[in-house]
């Protein structure tokens, strides 16, 4: 009897462990002006999912290079929707962005995309995102 609570008891806390446990976890990258490159080329397909990078809803986009396919994080949805901005597939732009590695291949944190002669900021200069409110603090 004593032996099948010791097993009870290892059952559960080998289930524990096996929900709970996913592997090592990947922090989210962040933006860095040192990795700062361009990229050229055309969307090949755009995607709507959450992404950890921007802790939201985010548009992302496969951009077809000379190179070859890189993902590129753009912004959350909610941002671009709401300052009129869509990309489609086929669209020819010009990104800026941080060069990360994201899930074990090389990924772009954009910070401007320029099709034709728009260009649509999505961070600041140094890497800061546009769709983060200030917070004003006021004194009395």
């Amino acid at each position: 009897m004593r032996m099948l609570k010791i097993l009870t008891v290892a059952a559960f806390v080998l289930v524990i462990v096996l929900l709970f446990h996913n592997g090592p976890k990947q922090l989210a990258p962040r933006y860095s002006a040192a990795t700062e490159v361009k990229s050229d080329g055309v969307i090949a397909d755009v995607q709507q999912y959450w992404c950890p990078i921007n802790g939201d809803e985010g548009t992302h986009f496969m951009l077809k290079t000379d190179t070859g396919i890189l993902e590129v994080h753009v912004a959350p949805r909610r941002f671009l929707e709401g300052n009129g901005v869509s990309f489609n597939k086929g669209d020819q732009v010009s990104v800026v962005g941080s060069m990360v590695v994201y899930q074990g291949h090389n990924a772009m944190i954009a910070r401007k995309v320029t099709r034709g002669d728009q260009t649509f900021a999505v961070r600041q200069p140094d890497g800061r995102p546009l769709w983060v409110e200030r917070q004003h603090y006021y004194v009395r």
